[in-house]
């Protein structure tokens, strides 16, 4: 008897949602009652066979020479019928979470331990990291980021600026107020007289000297010069480039822009980025391992509440396929988990993953 250990990863919605620990996944609120009919091929073959041959999106089934293993921890029932959606390939690097404690012999000495279980980040991860024993040194006014003027930078706390209200009509009304921590991005130097609303509702009119900026949600917002905050630079520009004086404490690093060659085992903390959606003892210090390249399916579970997996594309275990899994794409159950794997895919593509093996034990006599 052999076994065949692959990943399964699913991303949370909501904790009341989903039975058991660490069994976090999106789920969707629309009902479907009744069963769809599947004509199922007599010919098992693994998802490598089956990529070769077929076209995606498609249903299969884990064939019944293959034994699934019980967990009241498993995300995905891999007894029902699967859809296959996305065929992924990249790079991903292999991860521990960090927790710090203080040193046994030194208190004031803080030590980091590797816990909880392996995370992956794929190549697409839009998050940004600060390696841990680099000096932290951000800069600390705004007028410092326009004379860089990056592509785009992090701004670390709450700073007093203007965010838009209005661009209707010849003049463009702003709103004064303290705009969040995220990312932005400079667009150029506003030097001119706005017109803004305070904090008692009147209109006002001032010169200003800003950064004209968008920030992720493409809304445009106005640092004034002067304010003061922390702000890192993410992304760097053309301009940015000719500043070879720039101290590398204000940079922070995508994981695949840091030397390739130092990556497995450097220790980094995650200053933006979305967090893993699954339990996994996230403590926002991580400690990088072996980067790898891999070639995965992304899947929908078949059911009134789709949850999208992971599942590593190799020569084991086998499926049996639907063969009218394409004349049934109309039918609401399938259409629906379709529809559910196209809005989701993306975003469950670029999102850090828990690893979860799952055993699947090939039946003695089995093809």
């Amino acid at each position: 008897m052999s076994s065949y250990n692959y990943q399964v990863s699913g991303a949370h919605i909501a904790k009341d949602e989903v039975d058991g620990e660490g069994a976090l996944l999106y789920k969707t609120s629309f009902n479907f009652q009744g069963e769809t009919t599947y004509r199922w091929s007599n010919n098992a073959q693994s998802l490598s066979e089956i990529l070769k041959a077929q076209t995606l999106p498609l249903v299969v089934k884990l064939c019944t020479d293959n034994v699934v293993k019980s967990s009241a921890q498993s995300p995905v029932d891999l007894q029902r019928p699967l859809l296959l959606y996305k065929e992924v390939k990249g790079k991903r690097v292999h991860a521990r979470n960090l927790r710090c404690c203080a040193a046994v012999r030194d208190i004031n000495r803080v030590v980091y331990q590797t816990t909880g279980p392996h995370i992956t980040f794929p190549e697409s991860f839009y998050g940004f990291f600060k390696a841990i024993e680099s000096r932290d040194e951000p800069l600390q006014i705004v007028a410092d980021v326009s004379r860089l003027m990056p592509a785009c930078f992090l701004s670390q706390e709450a700073t007093e600026g203007y965010s838009c209200v209005s661009s209707l009509g010849a003049e463009t009304l702003y709103h004064k107020t303290s705009l969040p921590a995220g990312l932005y991005r400079p667009l150029n130097i506003l030097e001119d007289t706005i017109t803004y609303v305070n904090k008692r509702k009147s209109e006002k009119k001032k010169l200003v000297r800003c950064l004209n900026c968008e920030d992720e949600r493409g809304k445009h917002v106005l640092f004034p010069l002067e304010s003061r905050g922390k702000f890192y630079i993410a992304e760097t520009s053309a301009k940015f480039a000719k500043h070879r004086n720039v101290d590398s404490g204000c940079r922070i690093f995508k994981w695949t822009e840091f030397d390739p060659v130092r990556l497995k085992g450097l220790r980094v903390q995650m200053l933006q980025g979305k967090r893993p959606q699954q339990e996994c003892q996230f403590t926002g210090f991580v400690e990088f391992g072996q980067v790898t390249e891999e070639h995965t399916l992304i899947g929908a579970t078949m059911s009134a509440s789709p949850r999208l997996f992971e599942m590593a594309v190799t020569t084991e275990p086998f499926f049996i396929i639907a063969l009218n899994s394409h004349d049934m794409d109309t039918v609401p159950l399938q259409q629906r988990c379709i529809k559910f794997a196209k809005n989701e895919c993306e975003g469950y593509m670029s999102a850090i993953k828990v690893r979860k093996d799952y055993d699947i034990d090939q039946v003695d006599g089995a093809e």
